[in-house]
């Protein structure tokens, strides 16, 4: 699910991040007073190194306070490029320089992944491989032959990794997410969606508009009963297809054995209830194939509420329960909103 993660990646980040701007820190605070008082030859670089070391603690202290943006991030790194660029430009023997150049390819991928490392890493590549020639000459030179050769092993190595994984924290992301019978998301997935809806800063502006239904299939037991595990799994499996045809597959939750959620975002109650309802009909009208030579019908009940500023999920999912629990004691196949059904059957 492309907007729900498991944050295991912006941990990594996060614990990468404030490691590397400590360690920084103290080392450019330490340069800074070399160059500023005990050895005052480079005063430019002096002055540079103490603002890198206080940007470097503050990113840290933001980073373990979780208030550090991504901007602040690809700043940090594209400054801290710079000043590498800058010290090889600046020294007359750059030798001991370029390894501070070998090491930054792997610190951008994992701090800001695949598709956004490629860009500082070829900036860096091409300005330390410039400066190499304009000190050495265009002549193949072994500090130029072996900087090139390492780096771009490095950087091979770094896409690879990176690519790794991501692609495998992609696979247990699936796997924790996603209800594997219906290929609908599972009660994780929702809890982790909620999270994310109700912080974002669009969200606080429509929470009337956001709605939440629970669907409980009406006598599944039956089915299993009679035609057994097999044809319950079945109508499982169409029952999600239709669910995620109307609500779309990014807002179907499969949160019991044979109940689903739905969250409508930016709706308002009456375009909630056609949902609701469209999908109560859409399920009783349809012909589920048991078998080659039997075909049944079901019948869905629905329970649907209205999120409340400040609401938990657990209250909102209780809410939506009482009123499918009105609507299996009114008969079933029905929509309930308030206290009375919305959508009876005929």
């Amino acid at each position: 699910m492309d907007n729900i993660e498991l944050n295991d990646t912006a941990q990594l980040r996060r614990a990468v991040l404030i490691g590397m701007c400590t360690l920084l820190g103290g080392l450019s605070l330490l340069l800074a007073l070399i160059n500023l008082v005990i050895s005052p030859k480079w005063t430019l670089i002096g002055y540079v190194e103490l603002f890198y070391a206080l940007f470097s603690f503050s990113l840290a202290w933001q980073a373990y306070k979780h208030r550090h943006k991504f901007w602040q991030v690809n700043l940090y790194l594209y400054v801290l490029t710079a000043i590498v660029i800058y010290a090889v430009t600046l020294s007359e023997t750059i030798n001991s320089i370029v390894c501070w150049a070998l090491i930054l390819p792997t610190v951008f991928y994992l701090l800001l992944g695949k598709k956004l490392a490629n860009i500082p890493t070829v900036i860096l590549l091409t300005a330390t491989t410039s400066t190499i020639i304009n000190k050495y000459g265009l002549v193949l030179s072994p500090l130029f032959v072996n900087f090139v050769f390492s780096y771009l092993l490095v950087w091979v190595i770094s896409h690879i990794y990176e690519s790794n994984r991501a692609a495998s924290e992609q696979k247990l992301q699936k796997l924790a997410l996603q209800d594997p019978l219906t290929a609908s998301f599972n009660r994780l997935a929702l809890t982790r969606y909620f999270e994310q809806l109700h912080s974002s800063q669009t969200f606080k502006h429509l929470g009337a508009e956001q709605h939440l239904l629970i669907l409980d299939i009406d006598f599944f037991k039956q089915v299993n009963d009679e035609f057994g595990h097999e044809a319950g799994d079945l109508v499982l499996q169409e029952c999600a297809n239709i669910i995620s045809r109307i609500a779309g597959n990014q807002r179907t939750f499969r949160i019991g054995g044979e109940e689903f959620c739905v969250v409508i975002e930016n709706k308002l109650k009456d375009e909630a209830l056609s949902i609701a309802e469209s999908i109560r009909t859409q399920v009783a009208q349809h012909q589920f194939n048991i078998t080659q030579q039997k075909e049944i019908n079901i019948t869905v009940s629905i329970g649907l509420t209205q999120y409340q500023s400040g609401m938990a999920l657990s209250n909102v999912l209780r809410q939506a329960d009482q009123r499918l629990y009105r609507a299996k004691n009114a008969g079933r196949d029905q929509v309930i909103f308030d206290s009375e059904p919305l959508v009876s059957s005929a």
